[in-house]
């Protein structure tokens, strides 16, 4: 999916990263052809009555896929936009959409999700790891004591983190919850990169953990805002990105 910016969020159909191309918040300079995967992937579960329940897999080496997520996926469609349904069980259904802004002039990709069905009134909690690099689109990002993890809090919504100079910072708006927990996750295997021989191992850094209310007397769909801010490219409020996705979303 292209920003319109020169940048994109790419991935396949069960969410298992398989290429270093593979990120959900890829951006371009705005000065020069240089590309960065700033956000790679975000790690996805459901706190319910029955415990948590992931929706999200990845592949690690040797060749093991973890957590079993993936196998919660009932249908993928791309159009009008991506968008993933994972059976949750107990007739509930939570309805993933992946949405590029196209209205504003700097890069931003979001997720908002949606629980449906005839128990949707269940109370819930929605959780969410970011796993960032904050490199060169064609390199491989590797654990380092470099990464700065700490975020700079700009709102009651809104987190600004700067993991390299030299690199996009990455903004994110959430009207949830955020949890600071920095984490290594080491050793992604991407199988197209050993495919053809190339360098096909990664670590990505997570800061933390965002979380929202599912279900019950709650009714706002949670929204996480991935994104640069004005010095990257434009400028636009991200409540502003918020309520267009969210009007997408309702037209649906």
């Amino acid at each position: 999916m292209a920003d319109g910016l020169g940048g994109y969020a790419s991935g396949s159909a069960d969410g298992i990263r398989k290429r270093r191309y593979h990120a959900l918040l890829i951006v371009a300079a705005p000065d020069d052809e240089r590309r960065f995967a700033l956000v790679n992937d975000v790690e996805l579960w459901v706190d319910g009555p029955a415990g948590a329940v992931a929706l999200s897999s990845h592949r690690y080496a040797p060749n093991v896929v973890h957590p079993d997520g993936a196998s919660r996926l009932a249908d993928f469609a791309t159009e009008p936009w991506p968008s993933w349904r994972f059976d949750l069980g107990e007739g509930l259904t939570l309805v993933q959409q992946l949405f590029a802004p196209r209205t504003t002039q700097r890069s931003a990709m979001i997720l908002q999700w949606r629980l449906v069905g005839p128990s949707a009134a269940m109370p819930m909690r929605l959780r969410a790891r970011p796993m960032l690099s904050g490199r060169d689109f064609h390199s491989l990002h590797r654990q380092n004591a470099d990464f700065a993890f700490a975020p700079e809090k700009l709102s009651e919504q809104s987190w600004l983190w700067r993991p390299y100079s030299g690199v996009p910072p990455i903004l994110m708006h959430a009207n949830g919850d955020y949890r600071h927990e920095p984490l290594w996750f080491r050793n992604f295997l991407y199988t197209e990169e050993r495919a053809r021989g190339l360098d096909d191992l990664e670590d990505l850094a997570s800061p933390g953990e965002f979380s929202w209310p599912l279900g019950g007397s709650d009714n706002r769909d949670p929204v996480l805002v991935l994104t640069v801010p004005e010095e990257w490219g434009g400028y636009e409020s991200a409540g502003n990105i918020v309520a267009e996705c969210q009007a997408l979303a309702n037209s649906e």
